[in-house]
């Protein structure tokens, strides 16, 4: 049976279910640069500090959360209006619902608010070795533009990483 996937944002209530997704991820160490888990108060705290050009939607099946995506200005924005039209993304989806295409869903909601707050360009950062997110961000039309050589220290390995970028405008 499916079951409809609908995507929305996240509101500070949702705290609990996004850090359950969250550090569900953070603890498979594999798939993201994340290694400290997430209290219910700090993702509370964080979803209610979104500035007005950051969002992070959900994706629900039945009542239950089984996906997030954030994105926000490209951290350097806060001090120069020459970054402003650069947004960051980064996706995390509950490992019982992979492969169902609720990141591309999520992908889409993050799209359409990208162009309303005028952002012109994705960037995002993948962990070479996460073949999934390369293949997942790589279908959405993001290119690979480089590497940071053993750019993440885990306890005991260095991992590279891949930036990857998406422009929103044919034009550019």
């Amino acid at each position: 049976m499916t079951m409809e996937v609908i995507i929305r944002k996240a509101v500070p209530s949702d705290a609990k279910a996004v850090v359950s997704v969250l550090n569900s991820v953070i603890l498979e160490a594999r798939y993201t640069a994340l290694t400290n888990t997430f209290t219910e108060d700090e993702e509370r705290a964080f979803i209610k500090g979104l500035c007005p050009r950051s969002a992070m939607f959900v994706a629900e099946i039945g009542e239950q959360i089984v996906g997030i995506q954030v994105i926000e200005p490209d951290g350097l924005a806060q001090y120069t209006d020459a970054m402003r039209h650069v947004a960051t993304i980064g996706t995390w989806i509950d490992a019982n619902f992979r492969g169902r295409k609720i990141g591309r869903s999520l992908a889409e909601a993050s799209f359409r608010f990208a162009s309303v707050k005028n952002f012109e360009k994705i960037a995002i950062q993948v962990l070479a070795d996460n073949t999934q997110a390369l293949r997942f961000y790589g279908n959405l039309g993001f290119e690979k533009i480089g590497v940071a050589k053993k750019h993440v220290k885990f306890e005991d390995r260095f991992c590279d990483v891949f930036y990857l970028e998406k422009f929103l405008r044919d034009d550019l």
